[in-house]
């Protein structure tokens, strides 16, 4: 479990990631209102949040990382934000309409996943839970878990089934690693995960029930 210094709002140092002006200074503003202890730091994209956070990584509780930033997805930012300051818990907020965002946020380490969606009354709630060292994974679909479930049989992960998926494009692990922007022991850990859930003994079997998954709608 991350740690945090507080249980409650007061003095709780947010960094928050969002390259929509109307949107972040709103937030923030709303924030900064509704609960006055709250110390709310804003950047437009994630160069400007590496430079802050390189300033006084220290100083902030949680990063929140719009998942569309300029240039690269937040889950992929928050994977960068991470190799960079370790102790730094990072959460992921988006309008998207994905119910898979959710499981993705917490395969990938993440401590939070709130939907955009949310009013600014159920923010701030989830925002003491994390205060106080708790996790916190919204969705914005209440069917989502049907949905996954149906379209994945195996119990896999997000990340397993995007691993499987480059699989079955013919990819090596070193390939896989570069496609997913992870490190070659990372994909080696997951196709051992994958062929333990799927009872899969090698590449070719793991490769045959990929293409009999459902294929993702692209990302717009």
């Amino acid at each position: 479990m991350w740690e945090t210094r507080l249980d409650t709002l007061d003095a709780f140092a947010l960094l928050l990631v969002d390259d929509h002006p109307l949107f972040r200074d709103g937030l923030a503003t709303a924030l900064r209102h509704q609960a006055p202890g709250l110390h709310v730091t804003t950047a437009d994209r994630l160069e400007q949040a590496m430079e802050v956070l390189a300033r006084d990584a220290a100083g902030f509780d949680l990063v929140l990382l719009d998942y569309y930033l300029p240039g690269i997805n937040g889950l992929r930012g928050a994977e960068l934000v991470m190799k960079r300051h370790p102790g730094v818990a990072i959460g992921l907020m988006s309008g998207a309409e994905d119910p898979t965002l959710s499981q993705r946020a917490r395969d990938a380490g993440l401590v939070a996943y709130l939907p955009k969606t949310l009013e600014i009354h159920a923010l701030i709630r989830h925002l003491r839970r994390l205060a106080a060292g708790q996790v916190v994974f919204e969705t914005s679909d209440p069917w989502a878990a049907l949905a996954t479930a149906n379209a994945n049989p195996y119990g896999l992960s997000a990340r397993q089934m995007d691993v499987l998926r480059v699989l079955a494009t013919g990819a090596s692990n070193k390939e896989i690693a570069n496609a997913m922007g992870i490190a070659p022991a990372t994909v080696k850990n997951h196709l051992e995960a994958i062929f333990a859930k799927t009872g899969a003994v090698n590449r070719l079997q793991a490769v045959t029930l990929a293409r009999q998954l459902p294929a993702d709608p692209p990302v717009t």
